[in-house]
C-alpha cells in the first residue's frame, strides 16, 4: 500500500494558486517532490510548519515566510523558493496536474499513459496475434492460451503429480492423453481439425505451435480473409475439444467426429454473422460459407 501510494505522487503534481488546499509537507508542489522526504522528519521543527501545515501557512503579507536554513537541502529549498512568486488569494485555487507519457503534467488524466507508464514493458509475443484478435470469443481465446501454455490438468500432468489414473485419451482411447498428443496427433481431433484447416492449408499443421506458425505467415492483404478465419478456427476447434474430452469424463456423454464437426461450424457461423454489417469484416461470413460449409 505504501509503494502504491509513494508511486501515485510521482504521477501527481499540484499546481498552487492560494495555497489553500495544498499540504506544504506531503503534496508535491516544487521541484523537490515531498518536502517531509527531501528534509527529512526533522523539517517542521527547523522550518516552523506545522506537518498539517498548507502552503499558504508559509506565506506572510504576500511574502514566503521561513526561518533561517539549519541544513543543505533547506539551504536548497529556500533558495529555489527566491524564484518561486509566493501564493495569493488572487491566484485562484490550488490544482493537481497528471503526469502524461511525454513526462509533463497536465490537467487531463489518461489511464492508458498512466498505465503504460507503470508496467513493465516486455517484448511482444508473437502467438498473442493469433490469441487475442479483433473476431475472437473472449472464452475460446483464454482455452486456447491455456492449450499453447500447457496448463491444462491432462492425464499426463495429472499422472505427474501422483493420481492414480488411466493414461489413455478420452477422446480416441489409443493414445498417452497430453497436450501434444489432444492437439493434433490424436485421431478424433486431427479428423476435425483436418476437415476445417485443410481448405486453406494444404497440410494442416499437427500441433498448436505449428499452426500459430502457419497462420503468422499469412500476413499480405490477400490474404487477411483466410487469417481471421483461421485464428477463430483454431481457437473454436480447441475450444470444443476440450470441451468434449470434458464431457465424457465428467457426463459420460460423447460426440462422434460428424457431430462435433457441426457444433463447430454453427459456433463459426454465429460469430461471422454477428459482425455488423457494411464493413470489412461482413464479408469474413461469405468467405467462410463459400470455402468451408459445403465439405462440412
Amino acid at each position: 500500500m505504501l509503494q502504491l501510494k509513494s508511486t501515485l505522487i510521482e504521477f501527481l503534481k499540484c499546481k498552487v494558486g492560494d495555497g489553500c488546499n495544498t499540504s506544504f509537507w506531503y503534496d508535491t508542489w516544487t521541484n523537490f517532490g515531498q518536502l517531509i522526504t527531501f528534509i527529512g522528519d526533522a523539517g517542521p521543527r527547523q522550518l516552523r510548519i506545522r506537518k498539517d501545515a498548507k502552503v499558504a501557512d508559509a506565506v506572510r503579507n504576500g511574502d514566503w515566510n521561513l526561518p533561517a536554513a539549519r541544513s543543505n537541502n533547506s539551504l536548497t529549498l529556500l533558495a529555489a523558493l527566491t524564484e518561486l512568486p509566493a501564493p495569493t488569494s488572487t491566484s485562484g485555487a490550488d490544482s493537481f496536474l497528471w503526469r502524461n507519457a511525454t513526462g509533463n503534467f497536465s490537467s487531463s488524466f489518461s489511464s492508458k499513459e498512466t498505465w503504460e507508464q507503470l508496467r513493465v514493458h516486455s517484448p511482444p509475443v508473437p502467438l498473442a496475434a493469433v490469441v487475442w484478435f479483433c473476431e475472437h470469443v473472449p472464452r475460446f481465446s483464454f482455452i486456447t492460451w491455456l492449450a499453447v501454455l500447457q496448463r491444462f490438468p491432462t492425464r499426463d500432468h495429472l499422472r505427474g503429480w501422483g493420481m492414480n489414473i488411466l493414461a489413455a485419451c478420452v477422446l480416441c482411447s489409443t493414445g498417452l492423453e497430453s497436450h501434444h498428443h489432444m492437439f493434433f496427433n490424436c485421431s478424433y481431433s486431427s479428423e476435425i481439425w483436418c476437415s476445417f484447416a485443410s481448405r486453406v492449408l494444404p497440410i494442416p499443421p499437427r500441433s498448436i505451435d505449428e499452426a500459430i506458425s502457419q497462420i503468422l505467415l499469412l500476413n499480405q492483404p490477400h490474404q487477411a480473409m483466410d487469417s481471421a478465419i483461421l485464428k477463430l478456427l483454431l481457437q473454436t476447434v480447441v475450444y470444443h475439444l476440450w470441451k468434449e474430452r470434458n464431457s465424457r469424463i465428467f457426463s459420460a456423454t460423447s460426440s462422434p467426429p460428424a457431430a462435433l464437426r457441426l457444433v463447430m461450424d454453427r459456433s463459426m457461423r454465429d460469430k461471422l454473422l454477428s459482425f455488423p454489417g457494411h464493413s470489412v469484416d461482413s464479408s469474413l461470413f461469405l468467405t467462410y460459407f463459400t470455402r468451408f460449409w459445403p465439405h462440412l
